[in-house]
């Protein structure tokens, strides 16, 4: 029949992609189902007059060389995804203000990152090291941790280290390593990739996240991360799958208690299988009657709540970046050096912290010779969101984007504004009417000590509520961010291939 499949994904987002791909290639019958006219989600682009703009993606984390592939480079090689991968050689540059402001470009390289950090805060070599040298025990414990039920005998005896830490926030770790202040500071830059405070993210979390920033080179694909949705959805068909825009799904369908398919308008399509990209909430609101929606599910979401939300100002620029200045790819810009007080500016929409990406400096050709992109982005919780009225919506938009313009070209010391060609500014109703997440986070759940990666990896297995139903992106076990959703997708679908084989 041919309404029928092994898999159904419903969602071409990265998770979703990555999840057909992977069934696809081992020879299961997949349909890829996504309502919008292009695959990615926010892993797409968009022009505005010469300039093609990237729509999310910052930097890829683990992507490495042709000689030492990371883990995504990999991943994309063995679905048959090609990729024109562009290397950059700094992890960040921070600049902070406050008595204790610093500036400070951190480079790429284990070495090479260990050398400046001991150079920055003398006498913190060893203790940033050891942060990074921990990071194998994470990933040998994350593994054992997913292959089936752990047992604490063996949890206790081969991952001593990788116990220790795993109830501990990055905070607590930190001090316990004896790192100083300032290091310490240095290192947790990275906290708005997972959008949470310091004090309640799990280390072992944020040291697997960051390690994979610094010890392979992060990347950009050449034509933006629209190439990366392209070459999944290429590497789909290639092996016989099939995929479906402007194909909202309506309704999953049930066979008892058990998913068995989808509804897209009046047509309806079966599977063995149905994976969603999308929240849990919003399928269980939107596309499941009451009646086969377990209880402790409905339990577990209300006990969540999403992440955080985000606010780009996208810049195209008549003057390249050696005329205006700019010299950095990215860059963190915070007011203050403590990491709590840059989490508290979230809620502040006059104050919030600032990350900027030029394009240009990883991929010269991004933009006419001349001319460069510029992208400013912020992040608000959901509470500094909701205080906006819908009737001020356009003025704080633009409020917000000239606050962000300003105090980049102060802390940069540039002058931007009078060569704007284009503007674009993207707030959450932005984002929410593409991605279709609660208000618009491209985030999944806001991290809680609770319901930290380690605590859903151990009990993903409780989480699968429906029978034939799988839920994948980043509101799953691996949180959000680019590498999280790919690996996610990947491994939800070769956990189907496993089952599939096992039951014919």
């Amino acid at each position: 029949m041919g309404n029928q499949y092994d898999v159904i994904v419903v969602g071409a987002g990265n998770a979703g992609l990555a999840a057909a791909a992977t069934t696809a290639q081992k020879g299961l019958k997949t349909l890829l189902l996504e309502r919008n006219l292009l695959p990615g989600g926010c892993a797409t682009s968009f022009r505005r007059g010469r300039f093609e703009f990237e729509a999310s993606l910052h930097e890829l984390a683990n992507v490495g060389t042709t000689e030492q592939n990371g883990s995504i480079r990999k991943l994309f090689n063995s679905l048959g995804a090609r990729v024109d991968w562009r290397l950059e050689n700094n992890a960040f540059r921070v600049i902070t203000g406050g008595e204790d402001g610093y500036d400070v470009t951190m480079p790429s390289g284990m070495d090479a990152f260990c050398n400046e950090m001991e150079r920055q805060v003398p006498g913190s070599r060893e203790s940033v090291r050891r942060v990074l040298e921990l990071v194998e025990k994470v990933n040998a414990a994350i593994t054992y941790l997913s292959s089936g039920k752990p047992d604490p005998k063996v949890l206790m005896r081969e991952h001593a280290d990788f116990m220790r830490m795993a109830s501990h926030s990055v905070d607590e770790c930190l001090q316990a390593l004896q790192m100083p202040p300032k290091a310490q500071n240095i290192m947790k830059t990275y906290w708005p990739y997972l959008g949470a405070r310091t004090s309640e993210l799990d280390f072992a979390h944020y040291a697997l996240m960051m390690e994979r920033y610094i010890r392979t080179y992060p990347a950009m694909p050449a034509m933006r991360s629209h190439e990366l949705s392209l070459a999944l959805e290429k590497a789909i068909r290639d092996n016989g799958g099939d995929v479906w825009f402007n194909a909202e799904v309506t309704e999953i369908l049930f066979d008892g208690a058990r998913a068995c398919g989808v509804a897209v308008g009046e047509d309806k399509f079966y599977a063995g299988h149905i994976v969603l990209n999308c929240f849990p909430g919003t399928a269980y609101t939107a596309l499941m009657e009451p009646e086969f929606v377990p209880e402790r599910a409905i339990k577990l979401e209300n006990a969540r709540q999403p992440g955080c939300l985000f606010f780009t100002v996208y810049l195209g620029l008549n003057r390249s970046c050696e005329e205006l200045g700019v010299s950095d790819y990215s860059v963190f810009l915070y007011e203050s050096p403590d990491a709590s007080e840059q989490y508290e500016s979230l809620n502040d929409t006059e104050h919030s912290f600032i990350i900027a990406n030029c394009l240009n400096q990883v991929v010269p050709e991004a933009s006419e010779k001349g001319s460069c992109m510029l992208f400013l982005t912020t992040m608000l919780t959901q509470e500094a969101c909701g205080n906006i009225r819908p009737e001020e919506y356009k003025k704080a938009k633009n409020r917000i984007a000239g606050r962000l313009l300003k105090t980049y070209e102060e802390k940069m010391g540039l002058i931007i504004r009078p060569h704007i060609e284009e503007i674009v500014i993207a707030a959450p109703p932005t984002f929410a009417r593409y991605l279709n997440t609660p208000n618009g986070t491209p985030y999944g759940y806001q991290i809680k000590p609770w319901d930290t990666i380690i605590a859903r990896t151990m009990c993903s297995k409780n989480e699968r509520f429906i029978d034939g139903l799988s839920f994948i992106g980043a509101h799953a076990e691996r949180s959000d961010g680019y590498s999280s959703t790919y690996a996610n997708g990947r491994s939800v679908g070769e956990r189907i291939v496993r089952e599939v084989k096992k039951h014919g």
